[in-house]
């Protein structure tokens, strides 16, 4: 009689577990896009975000287009929160940790720009993890701070952000 042995697939575990995460991840990504490029609510959420009173003046309801963009936040953000919780130990800190990796990408991509933020997140999201080949892995969100500066030293307005004087 043979053995036989367990066999070993290649997604196991953690790694079926991060494919499905980025897989869902993604969808909601494309999907959040294309709703905001594509529908008459992206169109309004943009108008909104432009100007409220001249989209007001023609007749979309500001509250009701701001209460929907804090709710569809809300939900993508207890996602990803839960997302962060199965790849990661979950502890009191847990978002603390990745707080300032949110605000280097928005920055870094520019306030105020969907495609800003898009890349910016890319961009920190590779810089952090690809890091570690160079730098001990302590220090990979330092990198990502030090790379904030440099873009905010040679660009304010960040990468896809419109240079703009208020007041």
């Amino acid at each position: 009689m043979e053995l036989i042995q367990d066999r070993v697939t290649p997604f196991s575990g953690q790694a079926l577990r991060d494919v499905v995460i980025i897989s869902i991840s993604g969808l909601a990504l494309v999907a959040v896009t294309l709703a905001l490029q594509y529908t008459r609510l992206g169109r309004a959420t943009r108008a909104v975000s432009d100007n409220p009173a001249l989209a007001s003046a023609t007749g979309i309801s500001v509250d009701r287009v701001i209460t929907t963009v804090w709710i569809v936040g809300t939900a993508l953000a207890g996602l990803s929160g839960a997302f962060l919780g199965f790849s990661q130990s979950v502890s009191y800190q847990l978002g603390a940790q990745v707080l300032l990796l949110i605000f280097a990408a928005t920055c870094v991509g520019g306030l105020g720009s969907v495609w800003g933020a898009l890349i910016g997140s890319i961009i920190i999201g590779l810089f952090v993890e690809t890091s570690t080949l160079v730098i001990p892995s302590e220090l990979k969100f330092a990198g990502a701070m030090v790379l904030l500066a440099l873009v905010l030293l040679v660009r304010p307005q960040g990468l896809l952000g419109r240079a703009e004087r208020i007041g």
